[in-house]
């Protein structure tokens, strides 16, 4: 019986012993591990992750492009024009009331100075002169002389995809304003009357290459919108011709030689 007894003290003393030494090794050896995978989780989140440069609808727009516009501007500064002038001669034409009285209107002279922004945008400063006359039985023959200064926003249609007699002619949009300065010559009575209008313009126009970056022929149509002092005047109503007013706009059609460089 002692015997038995000693073994279940010892057995008890044993399993005590083990249940401290765990206990230690708990203490000592788990937060370590668990600091481990702490530390291994953190290295994760610190590394930088792969940039994904996929294409997709966002990265096809935007600051994304940079690449291909700055590809589109080199081509540009290579092939493109900067700056040009313009000699040429047309007609200039009346409609309305006006146009029943106003006759002539050719040679319309014409200059213009060009500057392009890119290949489908320019802006073109223009000055040209035409002189009309009209025949009267109360103020008898008067020449009436019309001088235009103004600017042209253009747009060159993009032509890529058309066919090859369209993208040779090079057509182009433009909208612009204007000043037009209109003197009237009685040379019955001796007398000279001014007056100035502000208009609108809106036409088109297309470019054949001559010489290619240098040289261009140029057909252009514009219609101006302009009012002067006299356009509701009454003072024609019982004359040879007849009309109520002096409304009506005015259509110009030139063609020139532009020089670019």
């Amino acid at each position: 019986m002692r015997a038995f007894i000693s073994i279940s003290k010892s057995t008890q003393e044993f399993r005590s012993i083990a249940a401290v030494l765990a206990a230690l090794c708990g203490v000592l050896f788990v937060p370590g591990l668990a600091q481990s995978e702490e530390t291994k989780a953190e290295s994760k989140t610190l590394k930088p992750e792969e940039e994904d440069f996929s294409h997709s609808p966002y990265t096809e727009y935007g600051e994304f492009n940079e690449q291909r516009e700055e590809d589109e501007l080199t081509r540009f500064f290579q092939y493109g024009r900067f700056f040009g002038v313009s000699i040429g001669s047309g007609f200039s034409g009346v409609t309305g009331n006006r146009g029943a009285l106003y006759q002539g209107g050719a040679p319309l002279y014409d200059f213009k100075i060009h500057y392009w922004f890119d290949f489908n945008f320019a802006l073109q400063f223009g000055f040209s002169s035409a002189t009309h006359f009209l025949e009267s039985s109360s103020l008898g023959h008067v020449d009436v002389t019309l001088v235009r200064a103004g600017a042209d926003f253009k747009y060159y249609l993009p032509t890529k995809d058309l066919s090859a007699a369209v993208s040779f002619s090079n057509p182009y949009l433009l909208l612009g304003a204007l000043n037009v300065t209109k003197t009237d010559s009685n040379a019955q009575e001796g007398t000279v009357e001014n007056d100035a209008g502000l208009g609108f313009t809106a036409g088109a126009g297309l470019e054949f290459v001559v010489s290619p970056g240098k040289t261009y022929f140029t057909l252009e149509g514009k219609y101006q919108l302009v009012t002067f002092k006299d356009t509701f005047t009454t003072e024609f109503r019982s004359d040879s011709t007849p009309v109520a007013d002096l409304t009506g706009d005015f259509f110009l059609v030139t063609a020139s030689l532009l020089f670019t460089w």
